[in-house]
């Protein structure tokens, strides 16, 4: 059995369907536009790690036919799997029953978090050496990172997705078990969320050049 995984959540970059929130401020097609800089500096940070050690890297999309998603699963040397229909809990617990039957360790990310340092996937994945799960808890009260080891896959009962209480719920729907949590991190989903990665990146704009690159050309556009 290989040691790690690592699986990147990713959906196409279809204008209208993804980073909606934030169409109020970009338009339909700019939101697109900076979600696959998201996607791009995420890529970016799979390879890096993938380049350190012993893991590898495996591309979950809601749409593994488009032309975008193939060749995001191309770049990382991966297929691209289909999500199945059904909410997030679903979606994760179909990756990790994928995932442990080859793997000792999973760890989930999302692709809304272009800053997320490298520091914080090596922490998760050594969390799990301990525990059973780890979480990494974003600043909305969800989290951007889920993992798991020797063959438990989370339980993700009544988890109230998209809320500030999913976090809360995921660690009480796995109280007969060992949780870790790792440092918290931010992702962006809302339009005040980006003044944080603003923020972020005018400080440092090697943390995503994708995105912050595609920041500085919608905010062109928008004069």
């Amino acid at each position: 059995m290989e040691l790690a995984q690592l699986v990147v959540f990713a959906r196409p970059p279809t204008a209208g369907t993804v980073k909606t929130r934030l169409a109020g401020l970009f338009g339909e097609r700019g939101a697109a536009e900076l979600y696959e800089a998201f996607v791009e500096d995420t890529l970016r940070l799979c390879l890096r790690i993938r380049a350190a050690g012993r893991l590898d890297v495996a591309l979950w999309s809601a749409g593994p036919d488009d032309e975008r998603v193939s060749e995001w699963a191309g770049r990382l040397g991966a297929t691209a799997h289909l999500q199945p229909p059904g909410d997030l809990g679903v979606k994760l617990a179909a990756a990790f029953d994928e995932g442990l039957r080859h793997y000792q360790r999973v760890l989930i990310i999302g692709s809304d978090a272009p800053t997320l340092p490298i520091e914080l996937i090596g922490a998760a994945f050594d969390s799990l050496e301990n525990a059973p799960i780890v979480l990494g808890p974003a600043n909305d009260g969800g989290y951007y990172a889920v993992g798991a080891s020797h063959s438990v896959r989370p339980s993700f009962e009544g988890v109230r997705w998209s809320t500030a209480h999913a976090f809360g719920d995921t660690v009480r729907a796995n109280a007969q078990r060992v949780v870790a949590t790792i440092a918290p991190w931010y992702d962006i989903d809302e339009p005040e969320d980006l003044a944080v990665l603003r923020a972020h990146l005018s400080l440092d704009p090697a943390a995503a050049p994708a995105t912050a690159r595609r920041l500085r050309e919608l905010a062109r556009a928008q004069r």
